[in-house]
């Protein structure tokens, strides 16, 4: 539970009064926990004391279980390919239980670039193009609402003021035009994503594309499409030996 909750706070941590709180535990419970979590690494401590985050131990880990498939290695060169082809930044994104986790980046060369996420950052599923791709192209529309309810999703959310009415707008639109678009989440940023799916018919990654909001405009916006698009159908081509052997978890 401490985990899930520092996870969800990301970047900005969380002070041990909010830990105690998000959890229900009560302060001395949470005490040792944090300690005995410290001591391995798992949680650490700002240097002025006040705020904990997640451990980078845990980032071995989280790059270990998410790139179990190769899926990194595989889709590297096309993402390559795609990056150069545009000059915008690509990113890989995976579905890790109730989170999404950025395995991958490769940076533009475009002079201003939009660099949202960087490989092994976790986001609630709903924030950004590569993570509303995650959850709009759900087949079971029970799992969105029950993942749009968890707590630590509602937190993430929170925290980039984003609130579920303005998901549900992310999903109807990206379900209309089988791809996302999303715009200003970062100010002055745009990303279109595409979902990899997997042998259930269930989205298992993303690929997107993120520049400034005036690269993916009109008329370059569709070309950029019809290439992320591309990109991601030979992705799922060089996966699908793989996955038709293995069972996903």
């Amino acid at each position: 539970m401490i985990l899930n909750a520092l996870s969800a706070a990301g970047e900005t941590g969380l002070r041990f009064v909010d830990i105690v709180r998000s959890t229900g535990f009560s302060q001395t419970t949470a005490h040792r926990l944090i300690a005995a979590l410290s001591e391995h690494g798992y949680v650490e401590q700002e240097a002025a004391g006040t705020r904990y985050f997640l451990g980078m131990r845990l980032a071995g880990w989280a790059f270990a279980a998410a790139n179990r498939f190769g899926l990194a290695e595989i889709a590297h060169p096309v993402m390559q390919r795609l990056c150069e082809a545009t000059e915008d930044t690509v990113y890989l994104t995976l579905r890790s239980g109730d989170m999404a986790i950025c395995v991958s980046r490769i940076e533009g060369a475009y002079p201003i670039r939009a660099l949202v996420v960087k490989p092994g950052d976790r986001r609630v599923l709903g924030l950004g193009a590569g993570s509303v791709a995650l959850l709009a192209f759900l087949k079971d529309e029970a799992e969105i609402r029950r993942l749009l309810a968890l707590p630590e999703q509602q937190a993430g959310r929170s925290a980039r003021g984003v609130d579920e009415v303005r998901v549900w707008e992310w999903i109807a639109a990206s379900r209309q035009a089988r791809h996302t678009f999303v715009q200003d989440l970062v100010p002055g940023t745009s990303g279109i994503g595409f979902p990899i799916y997997g042998p259930a018919g269930d989205p298992i990654a993303a690929l997107s594309l993120a520049a400034i909001s005036d690269r993916l405009a009109q008329p370059r916006l569709d070309a950029v499409l019809r290439q992320v698009q591309a990109a991601t159908a030979e992705i799922e081509e060089r996966l699908r030996p793989i996955l038709k052997s293995r069972v996903l978890p």
